[in-house]
């Protein structure tokens, strides 16, 4: 998952959601996929808050050196 770009994964999330939404999947198969878009969920935000860190940083260190 570390290789997927933040788009991408937000592609894979809104299938699984979507997939989880039909509801025509057993339990044992709903669960699996549930817990890869949890997981896919927390990469994501794991992606946006390490960009929010990292503009900060920028304007940071832009105000900085004017």
């Amino acid at each position: 998952m570390e290789s997927l770009t933040y788009e991408q994964a937000i592609k894979k999330l809104e299938e699984k959601v979507s997939a989880l939404e039909k509801g025509d999947m057993s339990l044992d198969d709903t669960v699996k996929l549930y817990d890869e878009a949890v997981k896919l969920s927390g990469y994501c935000a794991a992606m946006l808050n390490g960009a929010k860190l990292r503009i900060s940083e920028l304007s940071e260190n832009g105000k900085e050196e004017i």
